[in-house]
């Protein structure tokens, strides 16, 4: 069923149902949008969003942007049908998000852990592609995100503070991903809002785990570049094509 008539249904469910009372009933659905979006090579108030200690470290340029999901609850059937006919918005079973066996402070507990430990994962990541090792020890001043999507980005950061020269030279590049100590790089969900919050911001590509080109190939904004990415090794091969104005792997 295309868009257009599923947008026509809903707006004529929604018709049908204002005499129910859509605007006050609530659905057991959540609203899957934008959230904010952080460039980790940037500074707050003077200090660095990701700063490495430890080691030498080099200037850079450019942003690499680490974009997030929103998730909108308490959803009535006329907010529903609203954020369905916005392409900025997908709908998702609640229990998907929050599973009705856990508290809501136990899932922000559960995103939170895994935040962190993406962190830490993207340290070893990116010290394991630095050869020698360095000894670092990185602190990030990012807070009130969950979930391990931001591992790419980290180790890419950390890699670019560490390596001599400018990967992004000036460059604007998003992406997202999970990362394992050994460099690979998984999928995640959320890629359709988390481009859009990148096209919105100004980024001109984005770096997209392997595993979910094809869903990011029906979504992806216009004008907006899709690099494919596996490995870290092959993520920062990417940055430094695209900093240099050369071709890289697409979807």
């Amino acid at each position: 069923m295309s868009r257009r008539v599923v947008t026509l249904v809903l707006s004529a469910l929604l018709a049908a149902g204002l005499a129910l009372g859509s605007t006050t009933l609530t659905v057991p659905y959540v609203a899957l949008g934008p959230g904010e979006i952080r460039d980790t090579l940037a500074s707050v108030d003077g200090r660095p969003v990701v700063e490495v200690t430890g080691a030498p470290t080099f200037p850079t340029t450019g942003s690499l942007y680490l974009p997030t999901v929103s998730v909108t609850d308490d959803l009535t059937l006329y907010d529903a049908a609203r954020m369905w006919a916005s392409s900025r918005f997908a709908l998702a079973p609640r229990e998907q998000i929050f599973p009705p066996d856990k508290t809501f402070q136990q899932v922000q507990q559960d995103n939170t852990k895994a935040f962190t430990g993406s962190q830490s994962v993207a340290e070893d990541a990116a010290r394991a592609f630095l050869k020698p090792a360095s000894p670092v020890t990185v602190s990030v001043g990012i807070k009130d995100i969950g979930g391990p999507s931001a591992g790419l980005i980290f180790a890419l950061t950390v890699v670019d503070k560490l390596t001599p020269g400018d990967l992004l030279k000036g460059k604007s590049v998003a992406g997202t991903g999970e990362i394992k100590a050994d460099g690979a790089v998984g999928g995640i969900g959320g890629i359709r809002m988390k481009m859009v919050a990148a096209k919105e911001i100004g980024a001109t590509a984005f770096l997209s785990p392997a595993e979910n080109c094809k869903e990011a190939l029906q979504t992806v904004p216009d004008g907006l570049r899709l690099v494919r990415v596996s490995t870290l090794t092959e993520a920062v091969a990417a940055l430094t094509a695209l900093g240099e104005g050369r071709e890289a792997p697409s979807c």
